[in-house]
């Protein structure tokens, strides 16, 4: 049961990244994957700005092509990457909340 008890104890965020002498014990397991967890976040935004590009340059493409249609890829345009950008919104809210609560 003491195994137990030290695996669910490496996982206490409440005191992770703080070294307590009283207790003289340290959780750097919960720290490591919660800065880890905000990388993750973070790259998915980076993915989303990814995602975003290619999107504009086949818009770019497909006015290129057919030059009456502007209005309409335009519009499609703006509103897909609205919808994009909720993504990268979410992920920079996570990691933020991940550093910082």
């Amino acid at each position: 049961m003491d195994k137990l008890e030290n695996i669910v104890n490496a996982f206490n965020t409440a005191s992770a990244g703080v070294n307590s002498k009283e207790a003289g014990v340290n959780y750097p397991l919960a720290y490591g994957l919660t800065m880890l967890g905000a990388g993750i976040a973070v790259l998915g935004s980076g993915l989303v700005s990814i995602g975003q590009g290619l999107a504009v340059a086949k818009a770019c493409e497909a006015v290129g092509r057919n030059p009456e249609a502007l209005s309409k890829i335009r519009t499609l345009l703006i509103l897909g990457l609205g919808i994009v950008e909720t993504g990268s919104i979410y992920c920079l809210v996570i990691s933020l909340l991940l550093i910082f609560v």
